[in-house]
């Protein structure tokens, strides 16, 4: 498959991935890759398979939201911070939230190549490194 197609057909494969919420839906990545297999066929499938694969990875990376505490954070806090940062972004965010010990107080976010402290690990992390310490 010459490269242009392949570049206008993944992300439209990637739109059709989505479900209702604007999340990827396995049930739909699976019927893609049904159809694919039925339409192409060796180094042509390969191609596509892998930039598709690509392309939802990179997805995933985009509209994944982790959330680290280290007190309690209440399902209204998690809404809100998913409801600012999808407003930031301009896409639907998927969600999870974990523990972390290394935080003394507040919050740690992470979407795709950002990150966002609000912890007073992070303010002394900050003054350590603008004191020249380790």
């Amino acid at each position: 498959m010459k490269n242009h197609r392949l570049q206008l057909l993944v992300p439209e494969l990637v739109k059709l991935s989505l479900g209702k919420d604007s999340l990827l839906d396995n049930e739909r990545v699976e019927g893609i890759i049904t159809v694919l297999k039925e339409i192409y066929e060796g180094r042509e499938l390969r191609s596509i398979l892998c930039a598709y694969l690509v392309a939802l990875e990179r997805f995933v990376t985009q509209t994944s939201m982790k959330i680290e505490h280290c007190g309690t954070l209440s399902p209204s806090s998690i809404e809100a911070l998913r409801s600012h940062f999808e407003k930031i972004l301009g896409r639907r965010l998927d969600i999870s939230v974990a523990y972390a010990n290394d935080l003394i107080a507040g919050i740690r976010i992470f979407i795709g190549d950002l990150v966002v402290e609000n912890s007073i690990a992070g303010v002394l992390n900050a003054y350590k490194k603008s004191m020249g310490t380790k």
